[in-house]
C-alpha cells in the first residue's frame, strides 16, 4: 500500500497538471517530450515539471517544459504561447499569490 500523500504533493500535482494541459492546448505543440529522468520517473513526468519555493512574501514557482512543435509552426511563436498560457495555468490554479516563471525548450520539430 502507497504511503497517503500530503496536501502539498497533491497541490504539486495539480500545479504539474495544469501546467502539462495548458502546454498541450497551445497551438503548434505536437506533443510535451520528458527528459530522461522523466522517462525513469513513468507516467508522472510528461515533459512538464513545477516547482515551488516558499518566499517571504508568498510563493515562487518554476515550471520547466520540454515540447516538440509542430511543422508548419514558427518555434518561437509557439515558445511565447505556451509560456505564457502555463504561466496563466499556474496563476489560476495556485491557491494565492506567486512568482511565476516558465522554461519551454523545444527538443524537436515534428
Amino acid at each position: 500500500m502507497a504511503a497517503p500523500r500530503t496536501p502539498q504533493a497533491e497541490l504539486d500535482a495539480r500545479l504539474t497538471e495544469a501546467a502539462a494541459h495548458a502546454a498541450e492546448a497551445t497551438p503548434g505543440v505536437a506533443l510535451l517530450r520528458p527528459d530522461l529522468t522523466g522517462v525513469l520517473r513513468g507516467a508522472a513526468d510528461r515533459g512538464a515539471r513545477v516547482r515551488r519555493t516558499r518566499t517571504v512574501d508568498g510563493w515562487r514557482m518554476h515550471a520547466d517544459l520540454r515540447l516538440a512543435v509542430q511543422h508548419g509552426h514558427r518555434a518561437v511563436d509557439v515558445t511565447r504561447a505556451a509560456r505564457a498560457a502555463v504561466a496563466s495555468a499556474l496563476a489560476a490554479a495556485h491557491p494565492g499569490p506567486a512568482e511565476i516563471t516558465v522554461t519551454v525548450t523545444v527538443t524537436a520539430l515534428v
